[in-house]
């Protein structure tokens, strides 16, 4: 039978109680790609890797909400990774009293003024071929007459990837002498962002 298995648990708890860590996962639909840091990070700590199954924005928000409640040492530390990062942002802003501290990792730009270097700075790290591959792959979606949409999204996805990705598993060490600290308007959560582009510096 299509789709039979063992059921996932959800949130994955690592290490021992009190869970006061949740790491978020991008994506969405990404869930499992956090394994390697969690695992690394429960070495001393409990860690929930809440697993994002809703189907839109506000479900996911209420979801990692009750995640948080049902599972966590309330007020818990959030560490988010690409659109993990952006969902852990929006749970601080609607609900800060969950958070004690919010890391994001990897995040789009919340700023406009960061958006127009995102393609650039992909493009950068890509090697000639590639960037040809990329541009002409970015153009497909939007193309009526374009076939085969699903494998040409699926490489671009494939390539953002390479783009976008880093040692994750360098997190921990890292952590303790970089990034960059703001806060969220309506929290007094304090939110750390780490990258390697401008909108982190």
């Amino acid at each position: 039978m299509l789709g039979a298995g063992p059921v996932m648990e959800n949130p994955r708890k690592y290490g021992r109680a009190p869970f006061s860590v949740a790491v978020i996962h991008g994506g969405p639909g990404a869930g499992g790609e956090m394994a390697p840091v969690t695992r690394e990070l429960a070495s001393d700590r409990g860690i929930l890797e809440p697993l994002q199954r809703a189907t839109s924005l506000d479900g996911q928000v209420q979801e990692l909400k009750t995640a948080l409640e049902k599972n966590g040492d309330l007020p818990v530390t959030l560490i988010g990774f690409s659109w993990g990062a952006w969902l852990s942002y929006l749970v601080v802003a609607h609900y800060p009293s969950l958070v004690r501290k919010l890391i994001l990792v990897g995040s789009g730009p919340f700023e406009q003024a960061y958006v127009a270097r995102l393609l650039e700075t992909r493009l950068e790290r890509l090697s000639e071929e590639e960037r040809g591959e990329f541009k002409s792959t970015l153009e497909i979606p939007s193309d009526p007459a374009a076939k085969d949409k699903s494998a040409s999204l699926a490489r671009l996805g494939a390539l953002c990837s390479k783009t976008d990705a880093s040692h994750l598993a360098m997190m921990g060490n890292e952590a303790e002498g970089g990034g960059h600290r703001f806060s969220c308007a309506q929290s007094p959560t304090p939110i750390t962002h780490f990258g390697d582009d401008e909108s982190s510096t």
